[in-house]
């Protein structure tokens, strides 16, 4: 039922459609009564906009939840996360949709309707001697649409009404590095990381933390970057991200992704007096936290 599948998927809709609180509730005029809009649209997080927004859809009954429903399958290409709720395969995974690590690249490109004599869209990249193998991995991070580890590639280009008179260049040319090999630490397996406390209560409260975070997004990112949570690249992409909400979402999901350890390390963190100060709701979130 229509019902059912929105009160189970809730907490993820609301982070996923976070991303563009006004566009999805611009979609929802039909299914609105005008105060019920301005209840949502009034909230002051783009998070408890959608909360209010799911709540009033789930009360209105089954018809409106399956309308509501429609309405994501038409817009889903305009939310990134968005299709995992209808693709089987990842449907209520708690995941990023992207992971990219060290020199990775990751291109979701849409080509529509070229015309060319030639079309090259080649791609190059460097892997360095002890990184591990190119392509998906299975077992060392947690799963997710696409993965890329070390200097791996991940295309999800998809082209559609091409016409190309000559050649197509679609090729991808991974060359080794020349430089020392460098010692990596194999991640944790996902079976032994999955069950650590810390790494459950993560996941399990992980809209609540967005929720939280978001109050001060600079104040968590410096704290995470002097315990070296986050490498320098990284905390500097994650300041770059200009809505509080997206930044806190990539900052959790790459903990999660790096295992055991970080999370830990960013649960024990959670749990200091300075960050509780400047985050009183942490200390319930937290709270039957190891």
């Amino acid at each position: 039922m229509a019902v059912d599948k929105l009160r189970s998927e809730q907490k993820q809709l609301c982070v996923w459609l976070s991303d563009d609180p006004k566009y999805i509730l611009k979609q929802c005029g039909n299914l609105l009564y005008m105060n019920e809009y301005k209840e949502a649209d009034k909230q002051n997080s783009a998070i408890q906009k959608m909360k209010v927004l799911l709540g009033i859809i789930i009360e209105k009954g089954e018809d409106a939840c399956q309308k509501f429903i429609d309405i994501l399958r038409q817009h889903q290409t305009h939310y990134q996360q968005l299709p995992q709720f209808f693709n089987p395969n990842t449907q209520g995974s708690h995941i990023a949709s992207v992971f990219a690590d060290s020199n990775s690249i990751v291109t979701r490109r849409e080509i529509i309707n070229p015309q060319a004599k030639s079309l090259s869209m080649m791609i190059e990249t460097v892997s360095h001697p002890g990184s591990s193998q190119s392509g998906n991995t299975e077992g060392q991070i947690l799963p997710a649409c696409y993965t890329a580890r070390n200097s791996s590639i991940a295309c999800a280009d998809t082209i559609s009404g091409a016409i190309i008179d000559g050649d197509i260049n679609l090729s991808v040319s991974i060359k080794t590095s020349q430089s020392a090999t460098v010692n990596e630490t194999p991640l944790p397996s996902r079976v032994q990381y999955m069950e650590d406390p810390v790494v459950k209560m993560i996941m399990k409260h992980k809209v609540e933390l967005i929720d939280c975070l978001r109050a001060d997004c600079n104040f968590i990112l410096q704290h995470v970057h002097a315990r070296d949570i986050v490498t320098d690249r990284q905390y500097q992409n994650l300041k770059c991200v200009p809505k509080p909400e997206e930044s806190i979402i990539n900052l959790i999901d790459q903990v999660i992704a790096k295992g055991q350890e970080s999370c830990s390390s960013f649960g024990k963190l959670l749990k200091e007096p300075e960050v509780l100060k400047t985050y009183p709701q942490l200390k319930e979130i937290t709270k039957d936290w190891f």
